[in-house]
């Protein structure tokens, strides 16, 4: 093989422009450009890893924060501590415990039965859950998550008998803003969603989510009890 390379009449000339010294330089530069094309060919066949597996790069979930949920129709303040919620919509202050909300005015709380908890139910922990071993590519800043319908349906509405086999050929779509491996904003796209179940269109949800929050839950908690 290296005797058929040396008599190769290619090489033969290269070599003889070489013991030139005049055309070293141009011998040196037709190197160099065989040597980077080599390199862009080696390069571009390489397979496409735009697609990540996901269940190595699910974040730890932070469950004290500060956060802001936005879609078309409302816009909620509040803060996560242990999975309580502390928020305002418009002008009313509530408290959730976990298991029931509550109406917050000056120091008295007042039982809200039956609150609809709504788009809050859709957390960092949930999401964690919703994107757990799926893949991912990257959208600018963005990691996008498609992840099954009747996977959404089955956290957010709890309802594990029901017949979800025609939710299985839709999506929704999960965007994960991060910086410095934390996570500062999710988007989530529920058009499938309110399709499927015949609701208005409420538009993209944003959740942004700010810094750790110190625990505001045992002065609520004395407040239901009657307590201060």
């Amino acid at each position: 093989m290296l005797k058929k390379i040396k008599e190769n009449p290619y090489y033969v000339k290269f070599k003889e422009m070489r013991a030139d010294p005049k055309l070293r330089p141009i011998t040196s530069l037709i190197f160099w450009l065989i040597f980077f094309v080599i390199l862009i060919v080696f390069v571009r066949s390489l397979p496409d890893n735009s697609n990540y597996n996901a269940s190595s790069n699910v974040n730890e979930i932070v469950s004290n924060y500060k956060f802001t949920y936005t879609n078309n129709n409302l816009t909620v303040f509040g803060e996560s501590y242990d999975d309580k919620l502390d928020f305002v919509i418009g002008n009313s202050h509530y408290y959730y415990n976990g298991e029931s909300v509550y109406f917050v005015k000056n120091q008295s709380m007042t039982l809200i039965p039956n609150f609809n908890l709504s788009v809050l139910k859709i957390n960092p922990s949930m999401i964690n859950n919703l994107i757990g071993n799926l893949t991912y590519s990257m959208n600018g800043d963005a990691k996008d998550y498609a992840v099954p319908l009747s996977r959404f349906l089955n956290l957010y509405e709890v309802d594990v008998e029901a017949d979800l086999s025609l939710a299985n050929q839709y999506n929704i779509i999960v965007k994960v803003y991060e910086k410095n491996s934390e996570v500062y904003m999710y988007q989530i796209d529920l058009t499938n969603y309110y399709n499927f179940r015949g609701l208005n269109n409420d538009g993209i949800l944003t959740i942004d989510i700010y810094g750790e929050v110190e625990d505001f839950t045992k002065y609520y908690d004395k407040l239901i009890g009657g307590v201060l």
